[in-house]
């Protein structure tokens, strides 16, 4: 179940996540913000780049995200002490403890959905959902002279 929640977080799949405790969590915070918090704490800390890289999102929206975070007290910001212009996220204890709480919910759902499978159904599943997410892709149109062609971006809710 882990490469399924790996799918969710990197793929941007959204599960129809329906209980009560679960809808009331995707109020508090954007998609973006929840995608943050659970990176991070994968991570335990990430520099405003390695969190841009990870989420596939410009510096900049990643930029506007951990500003969120700390507002809200979640995330704590901190200048690292041998290059002043790099930028540490890091989860405080009550991100930590949201980012528990919402992995719990998570977890449960994906629980169900192994219960529901034989280890071949799931199997197949994963096998499908990696080549939808696959033909998803936007056609790669090749790199000009061996650069990127820019990061992609995701929608920030306020």
């Amino acid at each position: 179940m882990e490469q399924f929640l790996e799918m969710i977080l990197a793929g941007g799949i959204r599960l129809p996540l329906f209980d009560p405790e679960w809808q009331a969590l995707e109020r508090t915070l954007p998609r973006s913000d929840w995608l943050a918090l659970f990176m991070l704490q994968r991570r335990g800390a990430a520099t405003m780049s390695e969190l841009a890289a990870d989420l596939g999102a410009p510096l900049s929206t990643v930029t506007g995200i951990g500003a969120r975070l700390e507002r809200r007290g979640l995330v704590e910001r901190q200048r690292q002490s041998r290059d002043r212009r790099v930028v540490l996220l890091r989860l405080t204890d009550e991100g930590q403890a949201l980012a528990a709480r919402a992995r719990g919910q998570v977890d449960q759902v994906l629980g169900r959905v192994q219960a529901a499978l034989s280890p071949e159904e799931l199997q197949q599943l994963l096998g499908l959902i990696h080549k939808i997410l696959a033909a998803l892709q936007p056609p790669a149109t090749g790199p000009v002279g061996g650069a990127e062609t820019g990061a992609r971006r995701i929608v920030i809710e306020d």
